[in-house]
This record gives structure tokens, C-alpha cells and sequence, in this order.
């Protein structure tokens, strides 16, 4: 692996991460200091993707935050854009989910799992950047066990102008992008209801779907009534149900706010707020 050639002779390979359809991640020494995650992409068409590639690396290099995945630099070699970004090596939340199996994350630690979240989600948020794709494998814990946002590959910058079309993953997608709707920042909070029931219960909401189609009629049977979410109740308090409850609103009007979420109950806002005034994970 130390023999691959990555185009820069500061960064060292050591293993294979992960890899997909559009390129792989590699575990990498840089400049003989320190361990950077670096995403090579491949660019088999580039007058189609090379513009998605580069509004990646555009977000990725204006966001500076304890809890979005720290971008380093980007450069291009034999046909392929390759991404440094910070490693995180205790994996992903869906990681820590599994681990956490079958009793579930204590309460402490579910607080402070939704707040690093909602706190980056909410720097994005003021940077008008709508992620498009959260769901917990895409959210990575660093060595102190902090979450940090990643993959902002259909990410975008709102703008007046009406965004429309599909992107992210079926299963955290908000029901208005299923629709082929507008993107709206509220279209992030559904798919953050979704990561908080999963933290909760082990599951996502809707898992038990066998299809496209099987998850739109349950999704649309929601559009009277509200989620179930006795199973939270059952092991954490009121509050954790009545929050995912109230993200998981199919009606995109009705669905609570960012804002709101932050001064729903006090002792979420006293957690968030010490947090954000000290940056301590």
C-alpha cells in the first residue's frame, strides 16, 4: 500500500478505507506527522462531474467548526481529484450505534451525541449550506469521541433561486424531496429525526420498508398523525420522543425549526449552550 502513488509525496497510503462507484478513501501518513483521510475521486466524465466535485471542495474549504469534518487541501493527479480531510478514528456514529447495542446509548451520552450534531448542523445552517445526505454514516467520531459532520458531496449553497430534485439517502430523506420539492433547510432536520430515533432505538424509523414505494405510503401515512415514538419513551425521557416527534412532521411548515429546537426544553439548551461557549467535546 506504501508503494501507491497518490501524486503527492508527502501523503503516505497505509490502507484502503472504503470505496464506491465514484472513487476510494484511503487511511494516509502526511508529511510524516500525522494520519489525514484523503477521498480520491474519480472523474470519468468530467464536463458532468467535475462541477459536483469542485462545489464539494468549495464548502468543504469555507467551513471552520469543532464539529464538521476539518478540510486540509485538494489536488488533482491521473485523473483523479483527491480530497485531505482530518481522520477520525473511532469510525462513524453508525459505528457507535452498533457498539452501543442492545441497551443503547445512556442519556448523557445521547445528549451529547444530538448536541455535537445539532451544533455543526447549525453553523452550516448560518453558512447557508444545506447538507442534502445526513444520516450516521456520514457523521465520523475523532479520537475524543466527538461527532463531526462529513461527505458533502450534494451538499449546496441556498440561494433564492428553486432548488429542485432528489439527493441523499431513501431512508433520511425528507418526504418534500421524495415529492421532487424545493430543498429547504428544514429538509436536513427530518433526516436529523431520523439519526435521533436511530440513536434511540437502534433503527431507523422506517427500516422495516422493503421498497421505494413501501416507504413513500408509510412516510405519507404519517401526513395525519404523528411518528410513533413509545419505544423512546419507554427507555429515556419525554423529551427525547417529543423532539424527534416534532423533526419527524411530514408537513415541512409544521416541522419545528433549528431555532426552536435549541429552547424546546431547558436542559437541552443549558447542554448546548455550555458547549458552544467552550467548544469542549
Amino acid at each position: 500500500m506504501q508503494n501507491m502513488d497518490l501524486g503527492d509525496p508527502e501523503i503516505k497510503p497505509l490502507k484502503l478505507l472504503g470505496s464506491g462507484a465514484f472513487g476510494r478513501v484511503f487511511l494516509c501518513n502526511y508529511r510524516q506527522e500525522y494520519k489525514v483521510c484523503v477521498k480520491c475521486i474519480f472523474v470519468s466524465n468530467p464536463k458532468v462531474h467535475m462541477k459536483m466535485v469542485m462545489e464539494e471542495i468549495y464548502i468543504m474549504s469555507q467551513l471552520r467548526h469543532p464539529h464538521i469534518v476539518h478540510f486540509i487541501r485538494s489536488y488533482v493527479h491521473a485523473g483523479r481529484v483527491n480530497i485531505v480531510m482530518e481522520y477520525a478514528p473511532n469510525g462513524t456514529l453508525c459505528d457507535l450505534i452498533k457498539r452501543a447495542l442492545p441497551d443503547g446509548f445512556l442519556e448523557k451520552e445521547l445528549m451529547r451525541h444530538f448536541c455535537d450534531i445539532l451544533m455543526g448542523l447549525e453553523y452550516l445552517h448560518i453558512r447557508n449550506v444545506i447538507h442534502r445526505d445526513l444520516k450516521p454514516a456520514n457523521l465520523l467520531v475523532d479520537s475524543h469521541f466527538c461527532i463531526k459532520i462529513s461527505d458533502f458531496g450534494v451538499s449546496l449553497v441556498s440561494s433564492p433561486n428553486v432548488i429542485h430534485g432528489t439527493a441523499g439517502t431513501l431512508l433520511y430523506m425528507a418526504p418534500e424531496i421524495m415529492r421532487g420539492e424545493k430543498f429547504v433547510y428544514k429538509s436536513d432536520i427530518w433526516s436529523l429525526g431520523c439519526i435521533l430515533y436511530e440513536m434511540c432505538c437502534g433503527c431507523n424509523p422506517f427500516s422495516q420498508a422493503t421498497s421505494t414505494e413501501e416507504l413513500r405510503r408509510l412516510i405519507h401515512s404519517f401526513t395525519r398523525q404523528k411518528i410513533d415514538c413509545s419505544a423512546i419513551r419507554s427507555k429515556y425521557c419525554k423529551m427525547w420522543s417529543d423532539i424527534c416527534a416534532s423533526m419527524l412532521i411530514t408537513n415541512v411548515q409544521d416541522r419545528i425549526s433549528l431555532r426552536d429546537i435549541l429552547r424546546c426544553n431547558a436542559n437541552l439548551s443549558l447542554h448546548y449552550y455550555r458547549k458552544y461557549f467552550i467548544y469542549d467535546c
